[in-house]
């Protein structure tokens, strides 16, 4: 057990001096966080908030400016429910003042810089400082072990587009699949029938005993293998995350493949959530994040509202994801975990796009963020399928190159042969229950 013990660590430094990070330090915080009692979690949680908010009053000039105007002060803190004074974060707070919600006092070269795929209409760039990304993938580790998963078990990673594939060949990307004994596969190879049988080639070749990425891509496997009668028998665990997981997807890939633990996050926090094998619950990793719910005028659904304890490069402090949930129980101490806990996720949903042509198509894996942010003027958008036809709704601010815009867009398409029209406008608006829907589907007038 000792040497397991200190193999974890040796890999997990590696991957520190590779990644320039600070992985195992919280790893090792949040493993020992987990036999905390409520009393000395809160501790832990009231002394993080109190260390955010100070940076974030004195280095920060967005809530430097904001705490001002609402005569909010640190010292006025006395428990976590003390930061409802502070206003609600939102996308468009972070497209409109980018520079100012970043810390003055770190070094911008230090920091990692990310995007969100906008799968709730509003793609938006963001920067994590060392602490904020090393904690996040931390928190995503330590969940994973709730479920059997081990440093350095096989594993296959079902992820990104046809951009953000690109950084797989990156140095550190490379040595960290190694150290971490995994394969990756992008998830649009499992969108093409012609595909599959090389991908499940591959991941048998490798015998990994879990799979973790998008459901919608692992739904399609677990299809082709029921299709075909085949089985991986190397896989014991499934880990999903980045989309909803359909109760029908849940019990069609477990009993085709394996048991599944959802994990729910955003890349602006990483891992904030997660629903063990054999559980019911989603549990908030509370020792890296704060949880709030707010109302949003539709019954039983809660708008979520997140503070990132780690990331003091840029405080994501009461940040609304613009994803739903049921409410939020509080722990128990006398329950193996004690984290607080919800039952429901209402979010973001991509849902997976039949075409004519036998093809599968997932719109927020081909045109996510990572397409967006190279057209700032993109403040939101929207994907209608009609059974033949891709329309591509971009609500607009400033100026575009629709020219150069379309071009982008039929190069990612490419592969799909499947027809598209764009559409610029000034405001798309939410649904009647005032949720903004990324995916649509309507009939063919």
């Amino acid at each position: 057990m000792r040497r397991k013990v200190l193999s974890d660590q040796l890999v997990l430094g590696f991957l520190d001096a590779v990644k320039k990070t600070r992985i195992r330090r919280f790893y090792n915080l949040f493993r020992a966080s987990l036999s905390w009692d409520r009393e000395e979690l809160d501790r832990y949680r009231l002394l993080r908030l109190k260390q955010l908010l100070e940076t974030a009053a004195q280095h920060v000039p967005y809530y430097r400016s904001l705490f001002k105007e609402i005569g909010f002060k640190v010292e006025q803190l006395r428990n976590l429910n003390d930061i409802s004074i502070i206003p609600i974060l939102d996308r468009e707070a972070i497209r409109n003042h980018l520079d100012d919600l970043t810390s003055k006092k770190e070094n911008m070269g230090n920091a990692f810089k990310g995007g969100s795929s906008g799968t709730t209409g509003i793609p938006i760039s963001y920067f994590q400082g060392v602490d904020g990304y090393s904690s996040g993938f931390a928190a995503n580790y330590i969940l994973w072990e709730l479920s059997g998963w081990r440093v350095r078990q096989k594993g296959a990673h079902i992820w990104g587009n046809n951009e953000s594939i690109k950084n797989w060949q990156k140095l550190s990307s490379r040595v960290q699949r190694r150290l971490l004994n995994r394969i990756y596969i992008a998830s649009t190879e499992l969108n093409d029938p012609q595909s599959l049988p090389a991908v499940l080639e591959k991941i048998e070749r490798f015998a990994p005993e879990y799979l973790d990425g998008y459901p919608n891509s692992i739904y399609l496997l677990a299809q082709y293998l029921k299709k075909n009668g085949r089985k991986i028998p190397s896989i014991k665990r499934i880990f999903t995350t980045a989309e909803n997981l359909g109760d029908y997807q849940k019990s069609f890939i477990e009993e085709t493949l394996a048991p599944i633990q959802d994990d729910y996050g955003c890349g602006e926090v990483n891992s904030i959530a997660s629903r063990p094998i054999n559980s019911d619950r989603y549990y908030i990793f509370e020792p890296h994040v704060i949880v709030e719910t707010a109302n949003t005028g539709i019954d039983q659904l809660k708008d979520i509202i997140v503070t990132d304890l780690d990331n003091y490069f840029m405080p994501f402090i009461r940040y609304r994801i613009g994803d739903m949930i049921d409410e939020i129980c509080t722990g128990e101490n006398d329950h193996p975990l004690k984290f607080s806990y919800f039952k429901k996720i209402f979010g973001r949903s991509a849902e997976i796009i039949s075409l004519p042509n036998g093809k599968s198509i997932i719109p927020v894996n081909v045109l996510g963020g990572t397409l967006f942010r190279k057209f700032p003027g993109i403040v939101r958008h929207k994907v209608i399928w009609n059974g033949t036809r891709l329309k591509l709704i971009f609500e607009t601010k400033g100026p575009i190159n629709k020219v150069s815009l379309r071009d982008r867009v039929r190069g990612e398409l490419a592969e799909y042969a499947v027809p598209f029209e764009i559409e610029l406008t000034e405001r798309i608006f939410p649904n009647k229950g005032g949720k903004f829907v990324f995916y649509e589907l309507k009939k063919k007038s």
